[in-house]
């Protein structure tokens, strides 16, 4: 991706992230940076060099509202899309959702034509969790992820028992069965003060996406291209669990994007 495609895809993620916290604050909903995002905030004051995403993080109450609140509201020129509101023209079934600019694209090789959307940032939602079921309540997710995906056509797996025994629960078990199966296994623990809480479904894995509830919060604020956003309230060691010594610079190989293979800005 060149400089100028980079800046003008980074300009507009910026514009969707100032609508997002208007959105946050003029509802009292809770949120902070996250991930690639918090990196870059603390070690470059905004945009890792070579990232081209923004990630940003819920509560899942508060995940909840916010999509709730997004989808009864004229929105403009922003659209969101999740897995409890599907959109019409766009496959979306993730576990997080993604808040889109109208009238652009971005076409990431990595999903089909019918999933592409527009440019976005990420939102993900966090949920309180026990460290001895984190486990086997994660591999629950994904497997129930992965069937839904199945029963939906858009995963269809090579080994052939796998196949055989995905037919067979796709035929006993319903989509919206599968859905809501899905949905309620994030919830187990949400009505506990537990000591931890996770994103479920983040790249890393749970043994580094799970940090401490009372050093993630009360939030603190961090600047970020030149404007005050919330933060974990530790940073420090919010970062060292998803990225170990996240002050040193990857190696030049790893420094890449997502490459995606073309960008609308504008219809």
């Amino acid at each position: 991706m060149d400089r100028d495609t980079l800046t003008g895809l980074r300009n507009i993620m910026l514009e969707i992230l100032n609508e997002f916290v208007r959105i946050c604050e003029e509802n009292n909903l809770t949120y902070f940076l996250t991930a690639g995002t918090l990196l870059g905030a603390v070690r470059h004051k905004g945009f890792i060099p070579w990232d081209d995403d923004l990630d940003v993080a819920m509560p899942r109450n508060d995940y909840d509202k916010f999509i709730a609140i997004y989808n009864n509201i004229d929105n403009g020129d922003y659209y969101i899309l999740s897995d409890k509101f599907p959109d019409k023209d766009i496959y979306y079934y993730e576990p997080f959702a993604k808040l889109c600019k109208k009238g652009t694209k971005v076409a990431e090789i990595s999903r089909p034509s019918n999933s592409h959307a527009g440019i976005y940032i990420d939102i993900f939602p966090f949920d309180r969790c026990i460290l001895f079921f984190l486990p086997l309540q994660t591999k629950l997710l994904k497997f129930v992820w992965r069937l839904y995906h199945f029963k939906t056509d858009y995963i269809k797996p090579k080994n052939k028992i796998k196949i055989f025994f995905g037919n067979l629960l796709c035929f006993i078990l319903s989509e919206r069965f599968i859905d809501k199966l899905h949905k309620k296994l994030y919830l187990i623990f949400n009505k506990y003060n537990t000591k931890y809480i996770t994103f479920f479904s983040g790249k890393y894995g749970y043994k580094k996406e799970t940090h401490e509830y009372n050093r993630t919060f009360p939030l603190s604020k961090i600047s970020f291209e030149g404007k005050y956003y919330y933060a974990p309230n530790d940073c420090d060691s919010f970062l060292k669990e998803e990225y170990g010594n996240y002050m040193e610079l990857p190696p030049v190989e790893e420094r890449i994007t997502h490459d995606p293979s073309y960008i609308i800005f504008n219809e």
